[in-house]
């Protein structure tokens, strides 16, 4: 098998493009038999807030903005460790043929039940028993992988890509107003397109010359002058330099390389608590992105998010093929094909396919399908390019990241004493860790366009911020939505109400968030949502056998997915009490490993409420 990485994406973004064309249609044909003269629940329950017609390039770019968050660059990034192999093939088949499946079938659901979400369905599909199952393991699901995300963005701004803050809160702004132009004012869609994308431009350009170093606001006026100091001696042709963006991580690197130990604590300290408050930060904007009108900040934002990672993936691509062209190193893979023993990690089966997660298939993604695409989207045919397609974009670029990992950090990150000589160089290491190495290892694939690294790193750290951030303010929403949907249950309508069911998402993601849990949380999130994706896959299936359609395109998947997840769920919770080079305290294994059995227990009790369902009839005349 060739170790040509620019050949190896062509070919996987070929056969991403031929499934699209040939089982993406006959799926949307002959299986779900999408109708582009049916009403969809964007014009029948027209509000204004959560139901709007939207056009399908702008609902694409939102609803691919919404499931590429951390997911397709942080699972591969990590489970590339196992060997390149098994992670593209996974990447590739996974999201032909469960993936994106998955999520058109989710869509298709949720259309046909008047935009109600997945868990929510599941009355209809299973019984009153499963609605309240399916929505509580939904409820942990979201809460952990929004805890993950947080952490994860507050430690990327703090510690690895200060340069990458101005861009991601102006792009807030620039959202409002392009929302604003489009809605209200009635500018076509082209000019206030370029001008939202100029302006966006800018401020990724002034992110880079202006790198915000949120943790300096916590240490002393000497510590400051002394960071001051290091920077302007930052271009000094001496090894020992205190390095762009002058993040935290490389702040304590250098003060500790000078034997500077008072300055380093003081910078350590202060980087603990700039994170906490960039915790408290994007929590309250999570709050209130989630009760503003979807048409004011995440649509907009999404969309302009979207072109970013279509010029990211873009460059990334011709950066890799101008590198084979000129035969540098960065083309050549470096990693090891197949590595099964790797030094202090689990098992690759099945924890590969875990940890890749939404880089083949995300539970995740059926909630964004369900609970906000569906209800945006103009015609039931959408469903193919929006459901489908955007599943394979997003692919690939977990094909790009698994090849930056692989070849583009080059050979010494997978030397004996490299990033990915042991699970504890990339496995243990923080999330942000993981995300910086992708960085990283892009931006030597962008330099063969001519881009400076300083730039072409902020360009692909914004990148990363900004579609964990677009995940993270969708996800919040659609926990509201969640959220809504059990108190109704409770019948406690009273407060059942978009501020209320914000407050409340946004009190759990914060309780995962602030447990010191790392790498544990992000595994501890792909075997729920890989759960998820397979319980997903059980109600569309079971949609499917009620309306007489057939159901091995998404039943054999579903079993796959379903003992994958538990098989990796008890092993995880094995390894929470086993694993002595854990950090966790006993308060925290506890309560991460009753959450996991609570999950795992009303995950069965789901499987079999739906067994029973099978006998049942339902009258789907209306859902045809």
């Amino acid at each position: 098998m060739t170790d040509n990485a620019a050949l190896l994406a062509v070919v996987c973004f070929v056969i991403l493009a031929a499934a699209y064309s040939t089982y993406g249609r006959f799926l949307a044909r002959r299986v779900f038999q999408l109708d582009a003269l049916r009403s969809t629940p964007a014009h029948t329950r027209q509000d204004g807030i959560d139901f709007v017609p939207t056009r399908a390039p702008i609902l694409f770019g939102h609803h691919f903005a919404s499931i590429a968050g951390l997911g397709p660059i942080l699972g591969p990034a990590i489970a590339v460790i196992w060997g390149w192999v098994p992670a593209l093939l996974w990447v590739v088949l996974g999201s032909i043929l469960i993936g994106a499946v998955h999520d058109m079938g989710a869509l298709t659901v949720s259309i046909r039940f008047q935009g109600r979400t997945i868990g929510d369905v599941c009355r209809d599909l299973i019984g009153p028993r499963a609605r309240i199952l399916a929505l509580l393991i939904i409820f942990f699901m979201m809460s952990l992988a929004m805890g993950a995300f947080v952490i994860s963005i507050s430690n990327l701004f703090v510690r690895f890509n200060p340069d990458a803050i101005i861009p991601s809160a102006g792009l807030m702004l620039v959202a409002m107003c392009f929302g604003v132009a489009l809605y209200k004012l009635r500018i076509p869609l082209l000019p206030a397109t370029v001008v939202a994308l100029l302006c966006f431009a800018g401020l990724i350009l002034l992110g880079e010359k202006q790198p915000l170093l949120s943790y300096s606001w916590f240490v002393s006026p000497q510590t400051r002058q002394a960071i001051d100091a290091a920077k302007q001696r930052s271009d000094s042709p001496s090894q020992l330099v205190l390095k762009s963006p002058y993040g935290a991580a490389a702040a304590l690197e250098y003060f500790r390389a000078q034997d500077n130990q008072p300055v380093a604590e003081e910078i350590a300290q202060a980087a603990e608590k700039a994170a906490y408050w960039w915790v408290a930060l994007l929590l309250g904007y999570a709050f209130v992105a989630s009760v503003l009108p979807v048409w004011l900040l995440l649509q907009p934002r999404d969309y302009i998010n979207s072109f970013q990672l279509y010029f990211a993936l873009s460059t990334l691509l011709g950066g890799l093929l101008l590198a084979a062209a000129q035969g540098a190193p960065e083309n050549h893979i470096n990693a090891p094909m197949f590595r099964p023993d790797v030094p202090g990690a689990p098992s690759w089966v099945p924890f590969l396919f875990v940890t890749i997660a939404c880089g083949a298939v995300s539970g995740f993604h059926s909630l964004v399908s369900s609970g906000t695409t569906a209800r945006q989207i103009s015609r039931e045919t959408d469903a193919l390019p929006i459901g489908y397609g955007a599943m394979l974009v997003e692919a690939a670029l977990a094909v790009l990241v698994i090849l930056a990992c692989a070849a583009g950090l080059g050979a010494e990150a997978w030397s004996q004493q490299g990033t990915y000589a042991s699970w504890e160089g990339i496995g243990k290491a923080t999330l942000a860790a993981q995300l910086s190495a992708v960085v990283r290892g892009g931006a030597n694939f962008l330099s063969h366009l001519g881009i400076p690294n300083d730039i072409g790193s902020t360009l692909l750290a914004v990148t990363v911020v900004a579609f964990a951030l677009t995940t993270l303010d969708s996800a919040t929403r659609l926990l509201r939505f969640n959220i809504e949907e059990i108190l109704r249950s409770a019948k406690l309508d009273m407060v059942a109400n978009r501020y209320v069911a914000s407050a409340i998402a946004v009190a759990a993601i914060a309780f995962f968030a602030l447990v010191p849990a790392g790498k544990t949380l992000w595994t501890m999130f792909g075997t729920v949502n890989q759960l998820l994706a397979g319980l997903a896959l059980l109600t569309v299936s079971i949609f499917l056998y009620k309306l007489g359609r057939p159901i091995r395109y998404t039943i054999v998947p579903m079993a796959l997915m379903l003992l994958i997840s538990i098989w990796a769920m008890l092993l995880n919770l094995y390894g929470l009490w086993t694993d002595t080079q854990s950090k966790l305290v006993l308060r925290d294994k506890w309560a991460l490993s009753i959450v996991t059995v609570v999950i795992l227990g009303m995950a069965l009790w789901l499987v079999a409420e739906a067994v029973a369902s099978f006998a049942r009839r339902l009258d789907a005349e209306t859902f045809r």
